[in-house]
């Protein structure tokens, strides 16, 4: 059984300034497996949180009309198209975000895919890796849904969750930055174990917790994480 969790908290900065949570969280059962969705809002653009929302949801429209993921550039193609006319009568780039999201059948079969920055890690077939390449530029620069002009900028990826322990964690750079490399493996092993040995409910209040206490001194982000995983 495919189990999955999630959470989005508001950062300390967004917080004091009285403005709106940038990022967002989509997760939905499908099929008796799952769509989530993780997205966020670029912030030199003010209305970027109103992107982020409906490209979280527009993700569940997209993969729930049947587009076959044998053509990963159909199901993006879709996607954006229906983000796009969605957010009108903003322009595009007013609603800039980042967008991660999973797919997951019932079997484990999952169509990830991730434009901008963030990170998702997997453990698929019993392997781990990191979907995610290596930052290049300025730190604060990014492509998202409204900057970006090329399939090319997507990185997608076709997995399976076959054994104990398999799964696809996606979070937004409030989280993500924090993480050192040497230590991804263990963080994705340490919340799936976590998730496995609580309820979604249970399991959703302990991230929660954990993003609000977040150990980094200073940190001000917002933070969003959603993990589909397969229980030990």
């Amino acid at each position: 059984m495919i189990r999955a969790a999630g959470v989005t908290v508001i950062g300390p900065a967004h917080a004091e300034m009285g403005l709106p949570n940038q990022d967002a969280l989509g997760l939905w059962g499908w099929r008796r497996g799952w769509i989530a969705a993780v997205c966020d809002g670029v912030g030199s653009r003010p209305l970027s949180h109103i992107g982020a929302r409906l490209a979280a949801t527009r993700v569940r429209s997209t993969i729930r009309s049947d587009i076959s993921w044998d053509d990963p550039d159909a199901v993006i193609q879709s996607l954006h198209r229906s983000w796009v006319e969605g957010l009108k009568p903003l322009a595009p780039d007013e609603g800039a975000t980042t967008l991660l999201m999973a797919a997951c059948s019932a079997s484990g079969n999952v169509f990830v895919a991730q434009l901008g920055d963030g990170i998702v890690l997997f453990s698929s077939n019993g392997q781990f890796g990191v979907l995610t390449p290596a930052r290049t530029g300025f730190v604060n620069e990014t492509t998202a849904f409204g900057l970006s002009t090329s399939d090319r900028d997507w990185h997608l990826a076709r997995l399976q969750l076959s054994k104990p322990g398999d799964g696809v964690l996606l979070a937004t750079d409030g989280i993500s930055d924090d993480l050192r490399p040497e230590r991804l493996e263990k963080f994705f092993r340490a919340m799936c174990k976590e998730m496995a040995s609580r309820n979604r409910r249970t399991g959703r209040k302990w991230f929660h917790r954990q993003l609000e206490d977040w150990p980094t001194a200073g940190h001000c982000d917002d933070k969003t994480i959603a993990i589909v995983y397969r229980p030990n």
